[in-house]
């Protein structure tokens, strides 16, 4: 009897379902973003963004991307390019996560009346390692990843400068390393975009991220202060043709 009652309490230990961590978190994300148009068609791409934890207290990431992008019009745009992150995993970087990207993405925008929008799909292949004391700690491992952004930005009034910023963005992981987090995260924006000149822009407001980790029951919930600043720069020889500049919100 003993015997039939420890294997019945042994079962229903091993069939109880894993417990759901949710960490919260209150971060700081600062970015520039810079765009520099060469011909027509063809523009150069270049972003540097730092991560805060605790507000501003700890370190996150840092984070720098190029690329190229080749518009077909006004609304319809491609780029591709390369990135890299240095995620901390300690207060004094000893030890943090290196990431090496590869990005393509498709961007549609539009602009009407009362509000504009753009929509962008973006695929990354995501290679990572972890280093320690600046030496590598060789365990590489290969993720793809596939975003979805839909952004809205609503002018206070017509031909105002300052509009309302409303974005979401669903980033999904798959591949033969992905098991249990193939939802990688959600990023929710609400904030204020203002315009200052022709060449710059900001916006400025709240993001709640969701996102899952590797273990697929841990969870981090971030409550993010962002201000990212936007540089459009006209390098062509020949100005004489207006050329309107696809922002994108990372």
């Amino acid at each position: 009897m003993l015997f039939f009652l420890s294997v019945c309490i042994n079962a229903q230990t091993e069939t109880e379902p894993p417990t759901k961590n949710v960490n919260q978190q209150s971060q700081t994300w600062i970015s520039l973003n810079s765009v520099f148009q060469l011909t027509n068609h063809w523009s150069g791409l270049a972003d540097v963004h730092i991560w805060r934890s605790n507000f501003v207290k700890d370190p996150s990431f840092n984070f720098i991307r190029f690329g190229a992008r080749y518009g077909f019009n006004d609304n319809l745009k491609i780029s591709a390019g390369y990135a890299h992150l240095w995620l901390a995993k300690d207060e004094n970087w000893t030890l943090y996560l290196n990431e090496n990207r590869i990005y393509q993405e498709f961007i549609l925008a539009d602009t009407y009346p009362t509000f504009s929008g753009l929509f962008r799909i973006r695929t990354e292949q995501r290679f990572f390692n972890n280093i320690q004391d600046g030496t590598s700690l060789k365990d590489d491992y290969f993720i793809n990843r596939i975003r979805f952004l839909l952004s809205v930005s609503i002018p206070f009034k017509q031909g105002s400068k300052t509009s309302f910023l409303v974005a979401n963005e669903i980033h999904l992981n798959f591949g033969k390393e992905v098991m249990f987090n193939t939802f990688d995260q959600n990023r929710f924006t609400v904030g204020i975009k203002q315009k200052l000149n022709k060449s710059w822009s900001f916006d400025c407001g709240y993001m709640l991220i969701y996102q899952q980790l590797f273990s697929g029951t841990d969870y981090n919930l971030n409550h993010t202060f962002r201000l990212f600043f936007y540089g459009n720069f006209d390098l062509r020889k020949n100005k004489g043709e207006q050329i309107k500049h696809g922002q994108t919100i990372d």
